[in-house]
């Protein structure tokens, strides 16, 4: 789905252009100083990439959301026809239990087929959050990348004077 093609490009644009340039603190890797044009553009395309991203999931959250309502509401309808299935066998009326039976099957048949497009659902929900998590971390990096950037011009002027 769309979903899964926009949290792939957004890893490879994390993986290239963030995390490749702007190594996590700690993990011993010098980050290069930042200009500002540098920043601005790193800035606007982790901004573009986010926005891209959030609107994505959104929709897969609001498929999902409505996705598991029509669910709920056809375990209902699964629960009455079985308890009016029960009903009808109960009192030998076969005219009024062979639909229900038949209706049964196809309503038993549609919950099958709606819980394996949750599952795909929530997994790429799950994907998009995770995936937005990430982004924000990246763009917290970028931020610090930046701020170190000031700091070493900053004691660079200093050392000058």
């Amino acid at each position: 789905m769309a979903i899964e093609r926009i949290v792939d490009a957004v890893d490879e644009f994390l993986a290239e252009q963030v995390h490749a340039r702007f190594p996590a603190p700690g993990t011993g890797v010098a980050t290069p100083p930042l200009g500002r044009v540098e920043f601005l553009r790193e800035r606007a395309a982790l901004g573009r990439a986010r926005e891209e991203l959030r609107s994505a999931t959104a929709g897969i959250l609001f498929l999902r959301n409505k996705l598991e309502a029509e669910q709920t509401e056809r375990r209902v309808r699964m629960a009455r026809t079985c308890h009016a299935l029960l009903r009808a066998t109960r009192e030998d009326d076969d005219e009024t239990a062979l639909p229900l039976l038949s209706y049964r099957n196809v309503l038993r048949e549609r919950i099958r087929r709606s819980e394996e497009e949750l599952a795909g659902l929530r997994t790429q929900a799950a994907d998009g959050k995770d995936a937005l998590t990430r982004l924000g971390r990246a763009e917290s990096h970028l931020e610090r990348a930046r701020s170190e950037g000031r700091r070493s011009r900053a004691r660079r002027r200093q050392s000058r004077r």
